[in-house]
């Protein structure tokens, strides 16, 4: 579990506790609407480390107006360089945290997709291990890691460039690609009522279609028993924390239908069978990117269950902390969608 000691506050969190504390000084006035709420706080649902934004450089055409890059210079430990991991994921644009007994460095967005543990070699990313040439140090309260490991552990989020003094991080180039943002929307073929009833969950093979039956509904009405079950990073089991965080989350309710899933958000969106976000049933998992600053825009950082009619059931810190019900047709979920996997079928 994590210690609420070591927790760093996002600066999403922050910007919140300020605009609350600004309405009660000023007095009794109307209150804001659903629809107003939601553009303010649910549109963006994004937790970040406590990272100073890096000052921004002279990019040769006299403008300063936007960070170019950001350093993280290197440390001398017994002859080897190391870098302070926590430090440079902060600045990347991830939410970090160190657990209960303080020995490991969780690194993710809603959920750790990174693990660094004190005196080991071994890291745990996206529920592989990566191995490091030499071990993690503990030193003043921070995770450092060898330099030439950072390409390693952050090199698939972030465009990293490494010399003997430094690590800089710099901004992701355009792809070129225009950029997609559809609407969502039932799949209607899939939605018939009694469909596949009495059905049994079973992993989803190559040529079915994961129509939705009952199995799907109780999935739905499993998840809405946990409304309001507060949000933690790094959750451990729920019988133990009695939290969740995105994917724990997830991983708990198919648990509950005898389906294995692994722990994290972005291991979990490389299983199932890709569906497009205008055909979607509930039961489908739907993966987003959390914005950041130097972070590539196709990391996925959030998943949540799809309910059926534009709604999805997920836990997450904002807008409400914890297990919560979100309409995902609204400009941030558009932008920030990147695939939806259909993962069981009865």
């Amino acid at each position: 579990m994590v210690g609420s000691g070591r927790r760093r506050r996002s600066a999403a969190a922050c910007a919140l506790a300020f605009a609350a504390a600004f309405v009660m000084l000023a007095g009794c006035g109307a209150q804001r609407s659903e629809e107003d709420r939601a553009r303010s706080v649910g549109d963006n649902p994004t937790r970040r480390s406590a990272e100073p934004m890096p000052e921004s450089e002279d990019d040769g055409v006299g403008t300063r107006s936007s960070p170019i890059r950001a350093v993280v210079p290197f440390e001398n430990i017994g002859g080897q360089r190391y870098a302070d991991a926590e430090k440079l994921a902060g600045l990347i644009g991830f939410h970090t945290e160190y657990t209960e007994a303080g020995s490991t460095l969780l690194v993710g967005d809603h959920d750790p997709e990174l693990k660094i543990s004190a005196g080991s070699r071994e890291a745990v990313k996206a529920d592989r291990t990566v191995t490091m040439a030499l071990s993690a140090v503990l030193a003043d309260g921070r995770m450092l890691v060898p330099s030439n490991e950072l390409k390693k552990l952050f090199g698939d989020e972030a465009l990293i460039a490494v010399d003997s003094k430094q690590a800089v991080v710099m901004p992701q180039p355009p792809d070129g690609r225009p950029e997609s943002v559809g609407d969502f929307a039932d799949d209607s073929a899939g939605t018939a009522s009694g469909r596949n009833a009495g059905g049994t969950w079973r992993m989803l093979a190559d040529g079915d279609d994961g129509s939705t039956s009952s199995a799907n509904a109780e999935l739905i009405k499993e998840a809405k028993r946990y409304l309001g079950v507060q949000y933690q990073f790094g959750a451990a089991h729920y019988s133990v924390s009695k939290r969740f965080d995105c994917s724990s989350f997830v991983q708990y309710l198919f648990a509950g239908q005898g389906i294995e899933l692994p722990r994290t958000a972005r291991a979990q969106a490389l299983l199932g069978k890709e569906v497009p976000r205008d055909k979607l049933r509930p039961g489908d998992l739907l993966f987003f990117h959390v914005p950041g600053r130097f972070k590539d825009h196709e990391t996925i950082g959030h998943v949540g269950i799809y309910m059926g009619g534009g709604k999805m059931i997920h836990s997450s810190p904002l807008p409400l902390d914890g297990v919560q019900i979100t309409d995902i047709d609204r400009p941030y979920w558009k932008e920030t969608f990147r695939v939806a996997k259909r993962i069981l079928q009865t």
